[in-house]
């Protein structure tokens, strides 16, 4: 069977969208796309090509090129030094028409979710979301090569498996730190320019001023070594606050689950779970948290697990190391006060 708008022979390639976080480094969740994508392309005996669209692009491709691209699409210009909703999607969907690539990734973040789907939308074809692992099969009915998506459902409790048999590209959005990244020893990828000659005229923003996020993390959360996460059970913003005078003293990242994110408490950046970061410190301190699977699922590969939470039976239990069935506010308290006093801090 063939689908009347996409003849799939003609379609060829992995693409992966390399983010260039804060406007200043590669992404590591881009990183760790192209290093999958290089398996996929091998076992597909395709080619791998990165895309980058930024300011001043040509300074990241020294770094790109280690990931084991074969090809490196860029674009540089000022209007690219952040993520625009118009511009991006535009260009994008020019190189796709012109290259014709059979599978485009993307990582789960702000740009990427943004992106993605605007695209899966111009092309009409699938796109799965926030996806945990990523394959290649054959199928009798369907064709070869095709890109075997896994993603959460049903809110975690279970893992639906997306294949995308009839449209072209195969798209995916991937959740940062599902994958590792490792550098690929290859012959230096052929480098293409995109000269950036975008109509200013089609835009309909008129003030492009930079984003601030006065909550940035200074570390991505997904890099971080400490997190402390803090759930329902913090009970309010000003408790929830708290949480970063711990983090300063440890020297880690704060976390929430989806709770505080809804109720304002912190910014989107900070959630961890099936539609947020996955995360894999050395040490995690989980505060107010019950334990719900999308957000235990993304904190497993932490090597220490510590929860706080009155109740002995929360989910997050089973999967502790340490557990401490208090307040998590009243300990909270009591913890910092211990520690700036070991310390010898204000």
């Amino acid at each position: 069977m063939t689908h009347p708008h996409t003849d799939r022979n003609h379609y060829k390639d992995i693409w992966v969208f390399t983010e260039i976080q804060d406007h200043e480094r590669l992404l590591e969740g881009a990183l760790e796309l192209l290093t999958k994508g290089r398996e996929i392309a091998d076992t597909l005996g395709v080619k791998l090509c990165a895309i980058v669209f930024a300011l001043n692009a040509g300074q990241y491709l020294p770094v790109v090129e280690r990931y084991g691209p074969d090809v490196v699409l860029f674009c540089s210009d000022r209007s690219l030094k952040h993520y625009d909703s118009q511009i991006f999607p535009d260009l994008y969907a020019g190189l796709i028409r012109k290259y014709k690539p059979s599978i485009v990734l993307f990582p789960s973040t702000e740009a990427g979710t943004d992106l993605a789907p605007r695209l899966a939308q111009r092309f009409s074809t699938g796109l799965t979301s926030h996806c945990i692992d990523l394959s290649i099969m054959d199928s009798d009915e369907y064709g070869r090569g095709l890109l075997v998506m896994k993603r959460p459902a049903y809110s975690g409790n279970a893992i639906a498996t997306v294949i995308c048999p009839y449209t072209r590209p195969q798209m995916a959005t991937v959740q940062q730190g599902v994958f590792d990244k490792v550098e690929v020893p290859r012959n230096k990828p052929e480098i293409i320019q995109i000269p950036f000659d975008y109509d200013a005229a089609k835009l309909r923003i008129a003030s492009l001023e930079a984003p601030v996020r006065w909550d940035k993390p200074k570390v991505p959360l997904e890099q971080a070594s400490i997190v402390v996460a803090g759930g329902r059970g913090m009970s309010s913003k000003r408790n929830f606050d708290r949480l970063y005078d711990l983090s300063e003293i440890l020297g880690g990242e704060v976390g929430a689950t989806r709770v505080p994110v809804f109720n304002g408490w912190c910014g989107e950046e900070r959630m961890i779970g099936q539609t947020g970061k996955t995360v894999h410190p050395r040490l995690y301190l989980g505060f107010g948290i019950s334990g719900q699977i999308q957000h235990t699922a993304t904190i497993i590969d932490s090597e220490i697990i510590v929860s706080i939470n009155t109740n002995p039976e929360a989910p997050i239990t089973e999967l502790s190391d340490f557990v401490i069935t208090e307040d998590a506010t009243s300990f909270l308290s009591l913890f910092i006060e211990r520690l700036r006093k070991e310390k010898r801090m204000p």
